[in-house]
């Protein structure tokens, strides 16, 4: 038994300023919100929409004060000028963070209250977001369409996410022309974030046949779209395919869910405040051989002949050449090589991070029951 839900509109190939006036005129909205971070403001980006937007007649705020690991400091933030401004229509324009944090703000203005009485508290959301139309510039979270919002409360460094299908932005406008600037590097880490929410929802344990679909065209189009992307940053047949990967396996793990990966990859960033995607694609490897044995045997067989492999290859050659994948597209396969280890040899931090993983709502959804003892023993690897 499986159900799909998106709510979502989704428009493709428009150019975003085309696609925000016909989506907001839809909407009748004249006070606006433009949720983004700071690098999209360095590169003119975020100056550049709300010029076109002002130009239209609308009232156009701006808040991008919003860190790679957003926290509900921001949130917080972002809604008073929300509510300030009795903004109508909030635009998310960024990555997964700034989508993540719009989602929140948009979500407590029609809700009330503040972001822990729903992280924490056990409030109910009960009521649907303020029209939010999110705008993503990298091909990676696919938090343009899901339900949830991942944000780091300070107090309690423990990503929990806030989830309702009340939440989903109302459109995504995706536009690959944004993501041309993208660095190479930022480029590799987000779309390996696509990649391993593909992986992670075919090889979990809610998968069903409608996100299977999702997640093989998501895994296909990233393994061939996604070193083009990081070798030729202006191929746009590339950046175009890995925007519509990123939303089919964004879909896919909102609707059968994650694993192993993304739990210990929020623990560590929890504790060491790294980059999502950079994480995610260090622990691949090490996960997925760790996970190879609970994989049914025709899943397998399929992740082989998307690599290239013959189906009856040896696993640890798919091991091997996934590894590789990571490696050619510049990102490290380490934990050491992006970040001193000193903090997870203290006894206190590392029993923390497994704690903390255990705790992860994904974590029983990975097609191998998990340890502590398990936790420990990959994070060694590392």
């Amino acid at each position: 038994m499986f159900s799909y839900h998106l709510p979502t509109q989704i428009i493709v190939g428009q150019q975003a300023a085309f696609a925000l006036y016909e989506v907001l005129s839809t909407l009748s909205a004249q006070r606006l919100l433009l949720v983004s971070d700071t690098g999209l403001v360095q590169l003119g980006v975020v100056e550049e929409i709300q010029a076109g937007l002002s130009a239209q007649g609308r009232e156009v705020a701006v808040f991008s004060d919003i860190s790679t690991n957003p926290s509900t400091v921001a949130v917080a933030a972002g809604l008073a000028l929300a509510r300030e401004m009795e903004a109508q229509v909030i635009v998310a324009l960024g990555g997964g963070s700034p989508i993540d944090v719009a989602k929140g703000i948009a979500m407590l203005m029609t809700n009330g209250g503040c972001y822990a009485d729903y992280q924490w508290g056990g409030k109910s959301i009960t009521q649907r977001s303020l029209p939010l139309v999110a705008v993503p510039t990298t091909a990676g979270t696919g938090s343009e369409v899901s339900k949830v919002a991942v944000i780091v409360d300070p107090e309690r460094p423990f990503k929990k996410g806030v989830l309702s299908s009340l939440m989903f932005p109302h459109s995504a406008v995706i536009d690959a022309e944004l993501t041309r600037s993208l660095p190479k590097s930022m480029t590799a880490a987000t779309g390996m974030d696509t990649f391993i929410h593909a992986l992670e929802a075919y090889t979990g344990r809610r998968s069903n046949p409608y996100t299977d679909m999702l997640s093989l065209a998501a895994l296909k189009t990233t393994w061939w779209a996604l070193p083009r992307a990081v070798n030729d940053g202006d191929d746009m047949q590339a950046r175009e395919a890995m925007m519509l990967a990123a939303l089919w396996a964004g879909t896919a793990m909102d609707h059968a869910g994650l694993g192993l990966i993304h739990s210990l990859s929020g623990a560590l960033t929890g504790q060491l405040h790294l980059h999502h995607g950079l994480t995610n694609a260090i622990l691949l490897p090490h996960i997925l051989r760790f996970n190879l044995p609970e994989i049914k045997g025709d899943r397998i067989a399929q992740l082989k002949q998307i690599v290239g492999l013959s189906s009856l290859a040896n696993d640890d050659a798919l091991i091997d050449i996934i590894e590789n994948f990571v490696i050619d597209l510049g990102l490290p396969t380490q934990l050491s090589t992006v970040t001193e280890l000193t903090a997870l040899s203290q006894p206190a931090i590392l029993d923390t991070v497994i704690e903390d993983t255990l705790k992860m709502a994904m974590t029983p959804n990975n097609p191998r029951e998990t340890t502590a003892e398990d936790v420990k023993f990959l994070i060694a690897e590392l």
